[in-house]
């Protein structure tokens, strides 16, 4: 008995024992069996992810920046084009010293103050092993010479990319654009925008067709070590470059057109096919060279064009808004013979005045009883003060909208801004008080709150001579067929040809406004052309400063096409403050006039891009190709 219970205590230990060891055993194999089954779903069933993740860790892709498609006028002239651009990189992490090596740099091509204050700012924001720009335009020597003595410079890399360069710089720049860096609300829109150097369309074409100017990236991809040094290339994807763009300008037509515009001041001009719409011609002045700015700008220069008091950065063909003074008569004239509140015959009496309450609104002239032929062709106010007040604001506006007043056209230029043709809910929704009769008087001869861009006028221009919808194009389309006919307007071709004489008269006619202005070509004898002078007060409603000398001046205008026959061209002019329409934008006119008759390039063939842009749905139509 004894030993059986000297035995028990050694029993129970060696029990107690075996059921730890069991308890520590299925523990064990219990941790074991989570460990297999987390290694089998990491190195199994998630295996592709962390390859992924993995590679991530150990791939480098950098983006490689696509070459901008061209710029080409109508006969194939380029515009804008990229240029090789040679540069200079820094990876500040293989760099011993990264002032030193960027004052190495300077020894043979500048790098200023401002430059190293960026670099040095971009290597705290990104990894140092990242190349930054240094400066960029190198000239073959400074390239050269940088890649023999790159050895010496650790850190340094020579890249050569592209930059934008603008050939007819000045006459076309307020159509073409001009391209800069990306802003802060643009580098999120695409990866690309962060490539060094990279540039986007701000202004005009650039900017309305920067997407398919753009292109596409490209990459390489490196495999770089844990502290992101480079270890080898693994391979690369082409960029894809942009699509070209082939305009319906002219840019003889606008060196031309410019270089007549430069004795004014301010001022600006367009041309169109009265047929297409094609828009051949438009400048505007004062003008600017984009180079300055688009690659490697000068602050200064900038700084000096965005405060100019005369705006050269402003496209006043397009976005410039002036009363549209005695042009708008024709306006008014086709409005009154639609509401029939006036026929050809009825004459009406000028006496230098038109009493309406107890306001007197002059003419500038006594023209006496006066027909509706004759009052075109000598601008009487009178006379059309009548026609509008017996219109009332509500008609005439339903004609100056069917003309293109009031319109912002679909196109892909950038900038563009509406006319105001006013009406009745335009000035209650706008102003919120009622519009009262005095105001038509006004009106009626394009001042009041009537306002018009010279695109505009030059619209309102074709659409009488042609007598059909004229839209406006900018850019020529490729593989769409031939284009629509535009519609008919929605006026008797009565009224139409009734105006178009008086506006032969005006220019052809003794008496007229414009007679000055008379074509005169020795190789086009009997070719005439039509238009209407416009003299309009450079201010309007609410300005309650008073201008002086040359502010002070009435805006001149004027509007025409050609030939008288069978309209082809359709031109309107604007010179801010230049007086009177017959003085100062007639002459213009007539020259540019003449040598668009004498080039005659709506009848020439035109050139076809070899990777044209897709034009959008709104310019799909906009002309044949040859």
């Amino acid at each position: 008995m004894a030993g059986m219970k000297a035995r028990d205590p050694a029993l129970r230990l060696r029990r107690r024992f075996s059921r730890r060891a069991l308890l520590v055993g299925a523990g064990q194999t219990g941790l074991f069996g989570l460990l297999a089954w987390r290694l089998r779903q990491l190195q199994i069933m998630e295996s592709s992810e962390y390859r992924l993740l993995s590679d991530e860790n150990r791939v480098n892709r950098q983006l490689t920046a696509p070459v901008r498609g061209a710029v080409y006028d109508r006969f194939g002239v380029a515009i804008a084009e990229d240029k090789e651009n040679l540069r200079v990189m820094v990876i500040p992490a293989y760099c011993k010293n990264l002032a030193a090596t960027l004052a190495a740099i300077s020894s043979i091509v500048t790098v200023s103050a401002s430059d190293r204050d960026r670099i040095k700012r971009t290597t705290r924001r990104q990894s140092r092993y990242l190349p930054i720009l240094v400066t960029e335009g190198l000239s073959w020597q400074q390239f050269g010479l940088l890649n023999v003595l790159a050895p010496q410079f650790p850190g340094v890399r020579t890249d050569r990319a592209s930059y934008r360069r603008y050939s007819n710089a000045r006459s076309a720049v307020h159509v073409v654009g001009y391209v800069g860096m990306a802003g802060e609300g643009e580098v999120d829109e695409d990866p690309v925008m962060r490539v060094p150097g990279f540039r986007i369309g701000k202004t005009g074409i650039e900017k309305g067709f920067d997407r398919q100017l753009r292109g596409r990236a490209g990459s390489i991809s490196y495999e770089v070590d844990a502290h992101g040094r480079i270890v080898r290339e693994l391979g690369s994807v082409p960029s894809e470059p942009g699509k070209d763009v082939v305009l319906t300008l002219d840019h003889e037509l606008q060196a031309f057109a410019l270089d007549r515009l430069a004795s004014q001041r301010r001022g600006s001009l367009v041309a169109l096919d009265c047929i297409t719409g094609e828009v051949l011609v438009m400048v505007s002045m004062p003008s600017f060279d984009p180079n300055e700015i688009a690659f490697k700008a000068d602050a200064q220069k900038w700084k000096a064009l965005a405060t100019s008091p005369d705006e050269p950065l402003n496209n006043r063909a397009a976005a410039g808004l002036y009363p549209p003074g005695s042009t708008f008569k024709v306006v008014n004239a086709l409005a009154g013979l639609t509401a029939g509140v006036i026929t050809p015959d009825e004459r009406i009496t000028c006496r230098g005045g038109y009493f309406f309450g107890n306001h007197l609104f002059h003419c500038w002239k006594t023209h006496g009883p006066i027909s509706l032929h004759d009052a075109i062709k000598a601008s009487c106010d009178v006379y059309f003060y009548e026609t509008a007040h017996r219109l009332g604001i509500d008609r005439l506006a339903v004609t100056g909208r069917a003309l293109g007043l009031g319109h912002a056209y679909e196109s892909e230029l950038a900038g563009q801004k509406r006319g105001v043709m006013p009406d009745t809910a335009w000035k209650r929704a706008t102003l919120g008080v009622p519009w009262y009769a005095g105001e038509t008087i006004s009106c009626g001869i394009g001042q009041g709150y009537v306002l018009a861009t010279p695109l505009e006028l030059a619209v309102v221009s074709a659409r009488i001579a042609s007598g059909k919808v004229i839209e406006p194009r900018f850019v020529r389309s490729h593989g769409s067929g031939p284009q629509p006919a535009p519609a008919p307007l929605p006026i008797d071709p009565v009224h139409l040809q009734l105006v178009r004489d008086g506006m032969s008269a005006v220019v052809n006619e003794k008496g007229g406004t414009a007679t000055r202005s008379v074509l005169s070509i020795p190789s086009m004898p009997g070719v005439l052309m039509a238009g209407k002078t416009g003299t309009a007060q450079a201010f309007g409603h609410g300005v309650a400063h008073h201008f002086t000398g040359w502010e002070a001046q009435p805006h001149a205008l004027f509007i025409a096409f050609a030939p008288v026959d069978a309209p082809r061209y359709a031109v309107a002019c604007v010179v801010e403050h230049g007086g009177y329409g017959a003085h100062a934008a007639a002459p213009i006119v007539h020259d540019v006039m003449t040598e668009l008759l004498l080039r005659d390039p709506a009848g020439k063939p035109t050139y076809t891009a070899s990777k044209p842009a897709g034009a959008p749905s709104a310019l799909a139509d906009a002309g044949a190709t040859r």
